[in-house]
This record gives structure tokens, C-alpha cells and sequence, in this order.
């Protein structure tokens, strides 16, 4: 275990003792955002409209916005994050939409390349892959977590993990409240320790600890073993109280104060689930590809076997395959990757079997949870399941590996590889639309106080420039390989600026929301049509964010109907796509997106091999 405790555990370095130190998160200088925002805009509108949108800028950046640029500096003075209490009610809490499939990440789990498809396996491999997650919560319980440095002497804020496990989001009438009860062993005793599994409409509730000792993964085999076959067993399936989850935040809010005001008991029920360790769902489908398996992870049985609110859920599908379900205002993806190279790293060191004690402790049995229901919430019950059936019907989703090269092709032409995937994702759009998309791509700010993402506009008139000579065809190789290098370091630097928080849509949205606290009309830039045309407010045709520099696959929904969404894995002889549309809108495909992106690619790689790359 040498190998996965170097990786993971410290013995000298604790899990959270560098986040007092991170700095804060700055506020940009107002004419560099207002520069790179104007940049974003100019691709993506004609001239005319670009005219009046820079008249517009030009405007704002003399006026109103050096007295709520001001104001927003003096914020930034008296929080170390100002844009994190923000960020976490707009982004999330406020959204009315139902969190499955519009918030939620969802993706499949890396052990599936571990262990073969075989039905009947699922309880003894999910029992182990619980068992190392119970190791990870000890780790982080003791703060032995070895803290993510980026480069030497760069440490990267750990906080989004203390929400991994005992958090919930509860739903708000206007506004959801984020619940987490997870406590260091230096805060004090631990939060519940129970685990919450779903299946065929039932849920059950066992604890993973007994005397303070975590349980293993023979006794935990035995736990689900016993819920599997009750569940089995019964003639009909449960009520599927989960179902409400689904829901909008407001709908489910007010079925949520009538399920507590119907019987008291009900709360208690709510009580156990909500501040639970993490959930578990027992799911009888059967995908077999990525592309199954994501699908079902973000849309699936939620009918029965989902409770959205929970910061994260296991799927163990009946033929041995895996999946999960995360709420996102908890944590980002980072997390989620960490805790699953665990897992893997854990699967793969024993040979994904149980080599541990088989010896049985007196464990009570798993606990029925039940819900005192009326005529009235199982007709709530019965719509959540038909408008939810509907919703996951709209969705279109892929994943491909594309298996011809990696990221070491583009590294000897030294082009970020990151930058390189922009690229080849924007060519694919303009190949397919034959115009330019307006382009959100993750960037960390995890360097800063609490720092979680800013957004990286790729969507750069370099960037574009690449796309339209490759389609129309007019330029020699030696043209495009220049106009590709200049849209690489282009990208680079707008990525390194996002993740050093000098990108354009936080501090955008800061001077918006500085501006309406303190009952100030909203400036004209934001009424602007080329603010929505470009992605502001969420209105990016292509949300695109990389997963690692692995095979680790997710999916959310694209941003806008008429959108896409990217995920991607880079390694290093090998690329991975997840790419989601809307069924509904009658523009987009994610499958013949998906094999454009496979043609600029090919056509990327054609350019960098006709000439000769830098030593």
C-alpha cells in the first residue's frame, strides 16, 4: 500500500492547515475585464453590434462602474472570498430548476475498466468500493488528506471537502439552504455515520461504524445483502418518496413543509436521510457502454431510487457496473475525481477482492425508513415520476474515445493541452454550424481563499480565426500550423489568467450584484444583447470543462437548449468526449458533433506533423 499512501495519506502535512494562509481571491482591474469581455463579444455579433456594445462598455467603464468597482474592492477588504457567498446563491441555491438532470454531475466510476460485466456481483463490489470510501472519510475525518499543492510552495484550497460527505441541499421556497454537518476529529464528535440506501422504492438506513470502528466490507456485503433481498422480496415497490427530489426547488420545498407538517414522524425520516453519511441506490438497469452508463447515472431510475438533495450518490447498476449522482453546489468535479482515484488506485492494489477479515460482528439490521403519506403527496409523487419520465426524454448524449493520438503530439509543438482541445472544439462547432459559439470552459481558482472556478472564455477571435481557415479550406499548412501556435498561446494566456481570477464573468457578475444590493438601476451592459449572445448569464452554446488527465467520464445538460456540453479527459496517447445536447432543439447533435470533433483532430494532427516541431 506504499504506493497509494504516498499518493493520498500524510503523516506531516494536514489536510486543511494551509487554507488560513491561501490569499484572497483579488478583484480584477475593471479595463482588463472590460478588455477581455469585449473580446469574447467581437466573434460572435456583426459589426454593427459590436459598435454599440463597445459604446455601451465604454460608457459603464466611465460611469456607474468606478463607484461599484469601489464598492466591490471595499467588499473584497472585508472578505477573503468576496464573490463566494455570491457565487453559491446564484450559481445554485436560488435556481428554481429541478437539480436531476439540470444541476447535478453525474458519470460512470474508472473501476468498470477493473472488473468485467457480470450480474450478481454488484453487493460484493460495491460493499469494497464503500469500504475505501469509509478509508477516505477517515482521512479526511483526521485530516490526513495530503493537500493538493499545484507547484512547489502553491498549496490549493481543501475546503470543498469537508461537504463530500453528511451535506445536503434543502429545498427553499425561493432559496435552498445548504446543510452539512461533517466535523474534523480536532472540531469535535462525529457527525451520523449512517449510510441511506434506495431501492425499488424503498430506503433503508444502516450505520457504517460500530463502537467507532469503521465497519469492513464483509460486514457491509452482509448490510446490503440483507436490503437487497427484503427488497426483492416484496410483491409491490415502495412509495418512491425520492421522486419529489426531482422536482423544481420550489415545488419540492413546499411538498417537503407539507410532508413534515402531515406527521412528525416524517421529520425524523427526513432527518436520517438528509444528514447521512452519503447515499447509496440499487439500480436494476443494465448499461453496458459509457454512454449507458452515463445516461442512466444523470437521468435514470430517479422515479423510484434518487434523492437529489444528497452531495453524493453510488449507483451500483445490476450487472456489475457503477455510476454516481452529485449535487453540485456542495463541491466541483475535483473532488469527485480525487476521491474515485482512490478508489481505483485502492480496487487496483487488491485485485478488486476483499482480502480482509471475514469474521462477522453483531451488527443490528438495516433500518426501514418510513414515510406517513397522504392522497395528496402520492398524486405529488406520481406527477414528479411522469414530469421527470418527460424531461430525461429531451436529452441526447455520447461519449467517444478518440484513440488515434494524445496530448504528447501537441506537447512537442508546445501547445497547452487544454488549449489544443479548445481548438479542436471550436473547429468542430463551425465545422457543424458553420459559425463561431460563445464558449465557458472551467477554470480553477482553487489557489485563492475558497476559491472554486471562474469561467475561461475560449471563444477568442484567434481561436475562431483557426476554425474558419481549416473549414473554408483557403490556407496552406504552413498558414493554418502559424494560425493554430498564435491560437494556442492565445488560449493559454486567457486560461492562466482565469485561474489567477482575472477572467470577465465573476467580476461581471459581482459589479451586477453590488449594484442591485444596493438599489441601483442595473447598468445597460447587462440589458446588452451581446452580453447574452456572448454567454453572459449563463447562456454559453458550449459549456465545456476537462475532467483530468484521465479516463474519468462525466456529464451534465448543456447550459441552453440550442447548446452543447463538454466533458474531456486528456492522456497521453488518447482523448475522451462526453457531449450532451437537446433532443428538442432541432439545430444540435451531439452525435454529429461528436464526429466533427473526431475530424478536426485528425485534420489538427495532419497540420502539426507537416511541419517541424520546436526541440
Amino acid at each position: 500500500m506504499a504506493e497509494l499512501s504516498d499518493a493520498f495519506k500524510s503523516t506531516s502535512n494536514r489536510t486543511f492547515e494551509n487554507e488560513d494562509k491561501l490569499p484572497s481571491l483579488p478583484v480584477p482591474q475593471l479595463r482588463s475585464t472590460l478588455g477581455h469581455y469585449l473580446e469574447t463579444v467581437r466573434p460572435v455579433v456583426t459589426d454593427e453590434e459590436y459598435e454599440k456594445t463597445e459604446a455601451i462598455v465604454r460608457n459603464f467603464e466611465y460611469g456607474v462602474a468606478i463607484h461599484l468597482q469601489q464598492k466591490l474592492v471595499k467588499r473584497s477588504e472585508e472578505r477573503k472570498n468576496w464573490l463566494e457567498e455570491w457565487w453559491e446563491d446564484v450559481a445554485y441555491l436560488r435556481q428554481r430548476h429541478p437539480l436531476i438532470p439540470f444541476s447535478n454531475m453525474t458519470g460512470s466510476q474508472p473501476n468498470i475498466h477493473f472488473w468485467p460485466i457480470q450480474t450478481g456481483t454488484r453487493i460484493e463490489r460495491l460493499a469494497l468500493i464503500i469500504s475505501f470510501r469509509l478509508q477516505f472519510w477517515q482521512l479526511i475525518r483526521k485530516e490526513q488528506l495530503q493537500p493538493v499543492i499545484h507547484k512547489p510552495m502553491e498549496p490549493l484550497a481543501m475546503n470543498q471537502f469537508r461537504r463530500l460527505f453528511n451535506t445536503c441541499r434543502l429545498p427553499g421556497q425561493t432559496k435552498d439552504l445548504l446543510l452539512t454537518c461533517f466535523k474534523t476529529e480536532s472540531e469535535g464528535p462525529t457527525a451520523p455515520t449512517n449510510l441511506i440506501v434506495l431501492y425499488r422504492g424503498y430506503v433503508f438506513s444502516f450505520d457504517l461504524t460500530l463502537n467507532d470502528n469503521l465497519l469492513n466490507a464483509y460486514e457491509i456485503d452482509h448490510q446490503l445483502r440483507y436490503i437487497e433481498d427484503w427488497c426483492q422480496r416484496q410483491l409491490n415497490a415502495g412509495p418512491g418518496v425520492g421522486a419529489l427530489t426531482t422536482t423544481d426547488r420550489t415545488k419540492w420545498a413546499l411538498n417537503r413543509e407539507y410532508l413534515i407538517q402531515l406527521n412528525s414522524k416524517n421529520k425524523k425520516t427526513l432527518d436520517t436521510i438528509e444528514l447521512s453519511m452519503f447515499c447509496v441506490t440499487l439500480d436494476d438497469n443494465q448499461p453496458v457502454t459509457q454512454d449507458q452508463i452515463i445516461r442512466e447515472a444523470l437521468l435514470g431510475d430517479c422515479c423510484e431510487n434518487r434523492w437529489a438533495d444528497k452531495s453524493y450518490s453510488s449507483i451500483a447498476y445490476i450487472n456489475g457496473n457503477f455510476g454516481d449522482n452529485s449535487e453540485h453546489t456542495s463541491f466541483d468535479a475535483m473532488v469527485v475525481a480525487i476521491k474515485v482515484q482512490y478508489i481505483q488506485m485502492s480496487i487496483n492494489e487488491c485485485q478488486g477482492v476483499y482480502i480482509g477479515s471475514k469474521t462477522m460482528r453483531a451488527l443490528p439490521e438495516p433500518v426501514l425508513l418510513h414515510f406517513k403519506l397522504d392522497a395528496k403527496l402520492c398524486e405529488e409523487i406520481a406527477i414528479a415520476k411522469f414530469n421527470h419520465i418527460n424531461r430525461c426524454k429531451t436529452l441526447e448524449i455520447t461519449f467517444k474515445v478518440f484513440a488515434e493520438y494524445g496530448r504528447s503530439v501537441s506537447a512537442k509543438h508546445r501547445i497547452h493541452p487544454e488549449a489544443y482541445i479548445q481548438m479542436a472544439i471550436q473547429l468542430a462547432y463551425y465545422r457543424t454550424h458553420g459559425k463561431a459559439a460563445p464558449t465557458y470552459c472551467t477554470a480553477g481558482t482553487r489557489r485563492f481563499y475558497h476559491g472554486r472556478t471562474e469561467t475561461w472564455r475560449s471563444c477568442v477571435a484567434e481561436n475562431v480565426a483557426f476554425a474558419k481557415a481549416v473549414t473554408d479550406g483557403t490556407n496552406n499548412e504552413s498558414q493554418l500550423y502559424a494560425m493554430m501556435i498564435k491560437a494556442g498561446e492565445k488560449l493559454r494566456q486567457t486560461m492562466v489568467n482565469a485561474c489567477n481570477g482575472r477572467g470577465c464573468d465573476r467580476h461581471l457578475l459581482g459589479l451586477y450584484l453590488t449594484a442591485v444590493e444596493n438599489g441601483m438601476e442595473v447598468p445597460e451592459l447587462y440589458a446588452d444583447t451581446s452580453y447574452t449572445r456572448s454567454g453572459g448569464n449563463d447562456n454559453f452554446v458550449l459549456s465545456t470543462s476537462c475532467v483530468g488527465y484521465g479516463n474519468i467520464c462525466r456529464c451534465v445538460p448543456p447550459m441552453v437548449e440550442n447548446g452543447y456540453s463538454f466533458f474531456y479527459g486528456i492522456e497521453p496517447h488518447q482523448y475522451s468526449f462526453t457531449i450532451s445536447s437537446y433532443k428538442s432543439c432541432g439545430e444540435t447533435s451531439a452525435q454529429l458533433l461528436q464526429h466533427n470533433l473526431h475530424s478536426a483532430l485528425i485534420q489538427m494532427r495532419h497540420i502539426l506533423d507537416s511541419q517541424k516541431y520546436q526541440s
